[in-house]
Formats: structure tokens, sequence, C-alpha cells
């Protein structure tokens, strides 16, 4: 007979390592669910009666299953060679690193930090609900990144900080197999079934809760079974609505508040980082639920009136804007100035920079956080989209009529035709209430001098005004770049990919990165993709980079055909000059990069060329 276990991974690359490793373990029959803490609740309450033996957890998602299963729980360790491998990963990090976790983990730090010389200060917790205010005691010492297991990676995100998971490696999960089976031969007790069962529309689009009178549920549509990671109705029957979606929870009690009140319609919450369209209504005493909560995605609704703004399901803060070169830094200073008065903001910078990611920390530093913020894709709203946004329909408001007092984030504004550009100023004009960022990849000074542009709107949006950096210009921030991303990937993949040899980091110091941090990211995760050990080398980097090299190349030929080669040296020399000095914004210092001439050459050739055009 097999040991019939469930899983319980609290994030997918130990859900992947679970499947792989179980397939060894032929006395193991084992079924591996992602999720973490209260959304593991619903899971394990009928895990016996399905058949299952024991359950399998990490953290404190373990604790908190014991709380609420009759069912053996058995822990999936962190090991010695676990804190070694983080430890490694941010041992040279230019950021304070801290530890928040249970006693165990906090003192195994502790024993391998000091074999490393590397100290790092720690936070022990003795419950997961002590997590945020370990958390606000780390971030006021200063701490910029924290170690910890699921709900404190996930916590330091909420709060606007970077988090790296504590990764379970082979030699953990190959002890929880043995622990496993030394349990099994003692232990096995039984779990009350508890199941509530209702008739209501299973194919209606969206997602309906019934709920009796302590707000816990007694029915789920297919709808509402997608919210929760595809969970079938038994496994969520009985469980608070709270726990599920506390924010469902404060909403009924706003309606149980409002006396003679039948439903509430047109209320948009944020729920598992969507927007949802919102209406609760209470039935009477009799028959088995007492409130029916219906969730409609923003997604269907855009998509029925043509609604063309984009929600982020996180937004950015400054926190989480990685890097330590001075540049950034200054950058980072001035927008974050910038964020706290109400003047209407453009960023400059070339594509891929991360222009949106500012726009998205400006909004959560100021006093509109809580307000909304909504972007806007110039180059890709149709007329009928924008009509719809700015002057409403029949059947709908515009979006300024519905008194929207948050941030409009206007993402390429230099790809607007002059009647959108018209369209907007009247927006920004007459509705003061909303605060604008605008960005484009073309600098200011270059749009002021296009006849296409609507002057009035580009003063109108550019009260401030500051430009990020492209990545060339501050290499130095790629080792903590590379850092996040691989941590990341780590808790994605189930890899333990610990950093980048010397020599590979070279090949990334050494190339231009013309598309910057989108470009970054890009190459970063085919190399994580390519390494099978716990260091990316510099075969893998050299390989990705080589194609980014080639690529890159036959674009700038492509670019070279676009050039008028007739006539004279002189002139087509020109034509160059002209033509690199456009695409770089007129910034002379890239221009005399690409061109390979200093800056007095490039003065004298300019001033020959002004001279012989008059």
């Amino acid at each position: 007979m097999k040991i019939n276990v469930l899983a319980i991974a609290p994030y997918v690359g130990l859900r992947d390592l679970l499947l792989e490793m179980v397939q060894e373990e032929t006395a193991i029959h084992m079924d591996v669910e992602v999720a973490d803490l209260q959304e593991a609740i619903p899971l394990v309450q009928l895990a016996e009666e399905r058949g299952y033996n024991m359950i399998v957890s990490r953290g404190g998602t373990a604790s908190l299953i014991r709380q609420h299963s009759s069912l053996p729980v058995v822990d999936i360790p962190v090991s010695g060679y676990d804190i070694l491998r983080v430890l490694t990963l941010v041992r040279k990090a230019n950021s304070k690193v801290a530890i928040i976790g249970f006693p165990n983990i906090c003192k195994a730090v502790s024993e391998v930090s000091s074999l490393l010389e590397f100290k790092i200060p720690t936070f022990s917790i003795g419950d997961p609900s002590e997590v945020k205010s370990a958390l606000r005691q780390a971030f006021q010492s200063d701490v910029k990144i924290v170690l910890g297991d699921a709900v404190t990676v996930r916590a330091a995100q909420e709060m606007g900080y970077h988090g790296i998971l504590i990764t379970s490696g082979r030699e953990s999960v190959s002890d929880m197999f043995q622990e496993v089976s030394r349990v099994f031969d003692v232990y096995r007790r039984g779990q009350e079934k508890v199941m509530f069962y209702r008739e209501i529309l299973d194919n209606d689009a969206r997602a309906i809760f019934a709920l009796d009178q302590k707000k816990n549920v007694t029915y789920i549509n297919k709808a509402a079974g997608n919210m929760i990671g595809g969970k079938p109705e038994e496994d969520v029957c009985g469980s608070s609505i709270q726990l599920l979606f506390p924010v469902l929870y404060k909403l009924i009690q706003q309606f149980e508040e409002t006396p003679g009140t039948k439903d509430l319609l047109q209320q948009f919450l944020h729920v598992n980082d969507q927007q949802y369209k919102v209406s609760v209504t209470a039935h009477g005493t009799v028959g088995p639920f007492h409130y029916l909560v219906s969730l409609d995605s923003i997604e269907n609704w855009r998509n029925e009136r043509r609604f063309a703004a984009y929600i982020p399901s996180r937004i950015t803060t400054f926190n989480q804007l990685v890097g330590s070169s001075s540049i950034l830094k200054k950058t980072i200073l001035r927008a974050s100035k910038y964020a706290q008065t109400d003047r209407n903001v453009w960023i400059s910078g070339e594509k891929g920079t991360g222009k949106s990611m500012f726009a998205q920390a400006i909004h959560s530093a100021s006093k509109r956080h809580d307000l909304g913020f909504y972007m806007i894709s110039c180059e890709e709203m149709t007329e009928q989209e924008l009509d719809g946004l700015l002057m409403g329909t029949k059947e709908e408001l515009s979006l300024p009529e519905t008194g929207f007092a948050g941030t409009l984030y206007l993402n390429n504004v230099d790809r607007l035709d002059r009647v959108a550009q018209d369209k907007w100023l009247q927006v920004v004009k007459h509705y003061k209430s909303i605060r604008f960022v605008a960005s484009s990849s073309t600098t200011l000074n270059r749009l002021r001098s296009r006849a296409d542009v609507n002057h009035d709107l580009i003063m109108a949006l550019s009260e401030l005004h500051f430009t990020i950096p492209p990545l060339r210009e501050r290499v130095e921030d790629l080792d903590e770049i590379v850092r996040v991303i691989i941590a990341s990937y780590n808790s994605q993949s189930g890899k333990q990919i610990v950093g980048f040899r010397d020599s590979a980091m070279d090949e990334l110091m050494q190339y231009h990165w013309a598309g910057n941090l989108r470009e970054l990211v890009n190459a970063i995760h085919e190399m994580l993709i390519l390494t099978k050990g716990n260091y990316v080398e510099s075969k893998e980097a050299a390989l990705v980079i080589d194609r980014y090299r080639q690529s890159a190349n036959l674009n700038i030929a492509t670019a070279s055909t676009q050039i008028d080669l007739r006539g004279t040296m002189e002139e087509i020399e020109r034509r160059i000059i002209t033509h690199v000095l456009q695409e770089e914004g007129m910034n002379q210092s890239q221009t005399c990069k690409r061109l390979g001439i200093n800056r007095t050459t490039l003065w004298r050739k300019l001033n020959k060329a002004l001279n012989n055009e008059t």
C-alpha cells in the first residue's frame, strides 16, 4: 500500500521539485498544490475524505495547516545547504540584508553566516502573524532586502521592498520523504467531513459566492473556483470569506452598515491582483444562505465598453527600483521629491529603461496612492477607445466624469496623433483633480521642434521633468539587478542558482544593452534557463550575448540602408552624423560613443556642415 500524501508547496519551484523527486519514491504517491498560509486551508479541510494519509508543507504554512487538519503534517525542512546557497547569493550585496523567520531558521542562518564571516541581522518570529511587525522593525533599521519563507517575501513585496525566498533543495526534500515514511508507520487520525451543497447557476461568467450568516462559504461556482486556483467547491465550502478574501469581508460589513440597501453595484475592488466590479445581495433568514456575492472581472467590463485603461496588478515603489549607482540614486531622489507635489510629471528615457515603473513609484509615494492608478498605452489606443474613455458613451460616463481623482499615466505620448493630442489637452485643462504622469522615448527638446506636436499639451504635461539614465550609464547596478532576477527565477523554477561567475558578469558588463532593462531581463532569463549548475558560467552568458550582438548589428545595417549614400564623402558623412544625432535625441555624448569620435571632432564637423549650408 502506498502512502497517499497531499503536499502544499508555498511556491511554484518547490512543487516542481517535489513532483520530480517523488518519482523515485516507490512507496509514496503524492499530489502537489501551490498555496501559502490561508490559501492552503480549503485544500486541506477535505484531505482525509479524499484518501490522503498525511500532509506535507513548509514553514508557516505547515504550522497553520496543523490547526485546521486532523491528519499528521510533516515539515519540508530548510537545510544548511539551502541557507548557504541564499547567503552566497546576497553576501556581496550593497544593500543591507536581514533574515526574518522562526527561531530555528534564524539560529541556523547565524551559524552559517558566522562561518562565512558575513554578519546578518536576524528578526525571530513565533507566528506568521508577526511577520509584518518584524518587517517594519527591519526596514526602520535601513534593511533593504529580507530573506525568509513565502509569507515573509510576499509581505515584503506588499510593503514595497525586495524579499528573497529561502528555497528548499533536494537534500531537504529527501529528508522529508524519510520523515513521511517514519510518521506513516506510527500515526494516522481522521477528519470530520464538512460539506455544504447549494444549487446556483454554474455557467455564469461571474464569480459567485453564497455565504451563510456567519459569512462562511456555502457554495461557489466554477468561475469563483478559478479565482482561488481552480479549487473545486468541496475544498472551499465552510471557509470564512474573511480568510479567503478579506476585502470582500469588509465590503459585506459596509453593506450591513448601510440600512435599506439591497445591492452595492459599481463597487470596484482589487482581489487577487485583479480588478472586479462587485455586487452584494442580502437574502432573508429563510434558506441556507444569507449573502450572494458576485464578482465581474473588469477585463470583461473593459471589453464590453472599450475601456482602454490598464490597471497594474501590483504598483511598483521606489524601494523596488534596484541599483545603488550615483546616477540612479539622483534620479530616484528627484522623482521622489516630485511625487510629493501635485504637479504633472514628464518622464523621458530610452525604450526599456523602466519609465512605467518610475510612474508607478511616483503614484505610490504620492498622497493619491489609494485613489487609483491607470496606465494608458497611447500608441495602442484606437480612436473609438479614446472617445469612450474621455467622452463616455450612452451607457457609461467617461473616466474623468466618474470622479476619478488618482493618477493617469500616459505612456508614449509622442505616439499620439494631433487629433488625440487636442482631446487629451482638453481633459488636462478641465479636470484638475486628476494628476498626469507622461512619458516618451523622444526627448522633450526634440518634441518641441516637431510641427505635428501640440505644444500646449507638452507644456501642460511637463510641469516637472526628469530623464531616466540608460543601463549602459549605470553598469555598476548590473550586479544588484541580476541578483534580484535570479532570486525571482529560483522561486519560480525550483533551481538553486546563486550567482554569475566573474567571467560571465564580464560578458554582461561589456555589452551595450541598447534595449536597457527589458533587454537585460530577457537575456538573464535565457542564461538561467541554460544554466545547469549553481552558477551561470561564461559560456552560457557568451552564447546569449553573442546572439544579441548579431541582432544589434543587423539592426544597424538595416538602419544604414535608410541613409542616402549619394554625393561626396563629406555629404555622406554629414548625413550619417545627423542621422545618429537624431536617433540619440540630440545627445552629443551618446552620438560620439556610437560614431567613435570625441566631442571636439563632432563639434568641428557639425560647425563645418553648418557653414556649408549657410
